[in-house]
């Protein structure tokens, strides 16, 4: 199977929007979640309502980064529509429900950010109140986003599947990427059915992430898998 020069640029813009997709998750989480991860109500919604500016900067770039995975979709089923069309169009629906579901489930982090706001209102709303607002959008937004990475994580294994069956990435990262998206899947079922266990099971996604940045370095630096098209000509 020869490789067509449209396949190896597609190929490494993928890899590029990997990457990208990273850098806008990590500044749009970082500064909405992981770096308030410890504080109580009080402190998140003062940081909140004195930060807007940063805070909706934020959250645009979670929707960014949802909007590239789409564009990604797109880049590998051009990659890997000549591996299998049928199974291509497949992986590229799944993963743009991701995309869809990903960016409709930001709704509710836009109305938690307005409840933060709301907070310094002093009588529309008590403390109390407030808080359980909060956790209801919370427990919405995450709701969403779990649905998107059952969504995702079987897209890429289709994707991977097609990378393993063409050999244009090497068999190791292939099958290890298949492993890990599988992994994400099942991950995603569980904290579907327990949220109370989320951050615990968070952790099963790691080897997903780690399995995407080696796959961007490998589109982007090396392309694809030359021995794809010796072995197709041999």
């Amino acid at each position: 199977m020869s490789i067509t020069p449209e396949q190896r640029t597609y190929a490494r813009l993928a890899g590029i929007l990997f990457l990208a997709k990273l850098v806008l998750e990590g500044g749009g989480d970082g500064v909405t979640i992981l770096a308030h991860g410890g504080e109580c109500f009080a402190e998140t919604a003062r940081f909140a309502a004195e930060n807007a500016l940063l805070w909706r900067f934020a959250l645009l770039n979670v929707g960014l980064a949802w909007i590239v995975v789409g564009i990604q979709a797109h880049a590998l089923y051009v990659v890997l529509e000549p591996v299998n069309k049928r199974l291509a169009q497949l992986a590229l629906v799944l993963r743009l429900g991701a995309c869809f579901v990903g960016a409709a489930s930001l709704m509710f982090r836009v109305a938690q950010a307005r409840l933060y706001t709301a907070s310094e209102t002093e009588g529309l709303f008590t403390t109390e109140q407030l808080r359980t607002l909060v956790a209801v959008s919370q427990r919405a937004a995450g709701a969403g986003v779990t649905t998107a990475w059952m969504f995702l994580g079987t897209g890429s294994t289709l994707f991977f599947l097609m990378f393993l069956r063409s050999r244009y990435l090497p068999r190791a990262l292939a099958g290890f990427g298949i492993f890990t998206s599988a992994l994400l899947v099942a991950m995603a079922v569980v904290v579907f059915v327990f949220p109370q266990r989320t951050n615990e099971l968070k952790l099963f996604g790691v080897p997903s992430l780690l399995t995407e940045v080696a796959t961007a370095l490998w589109l982007l630096l090396k392309g694809l898998h030359p021995r794809a098209t010796a072995e197709a000509t041999a």
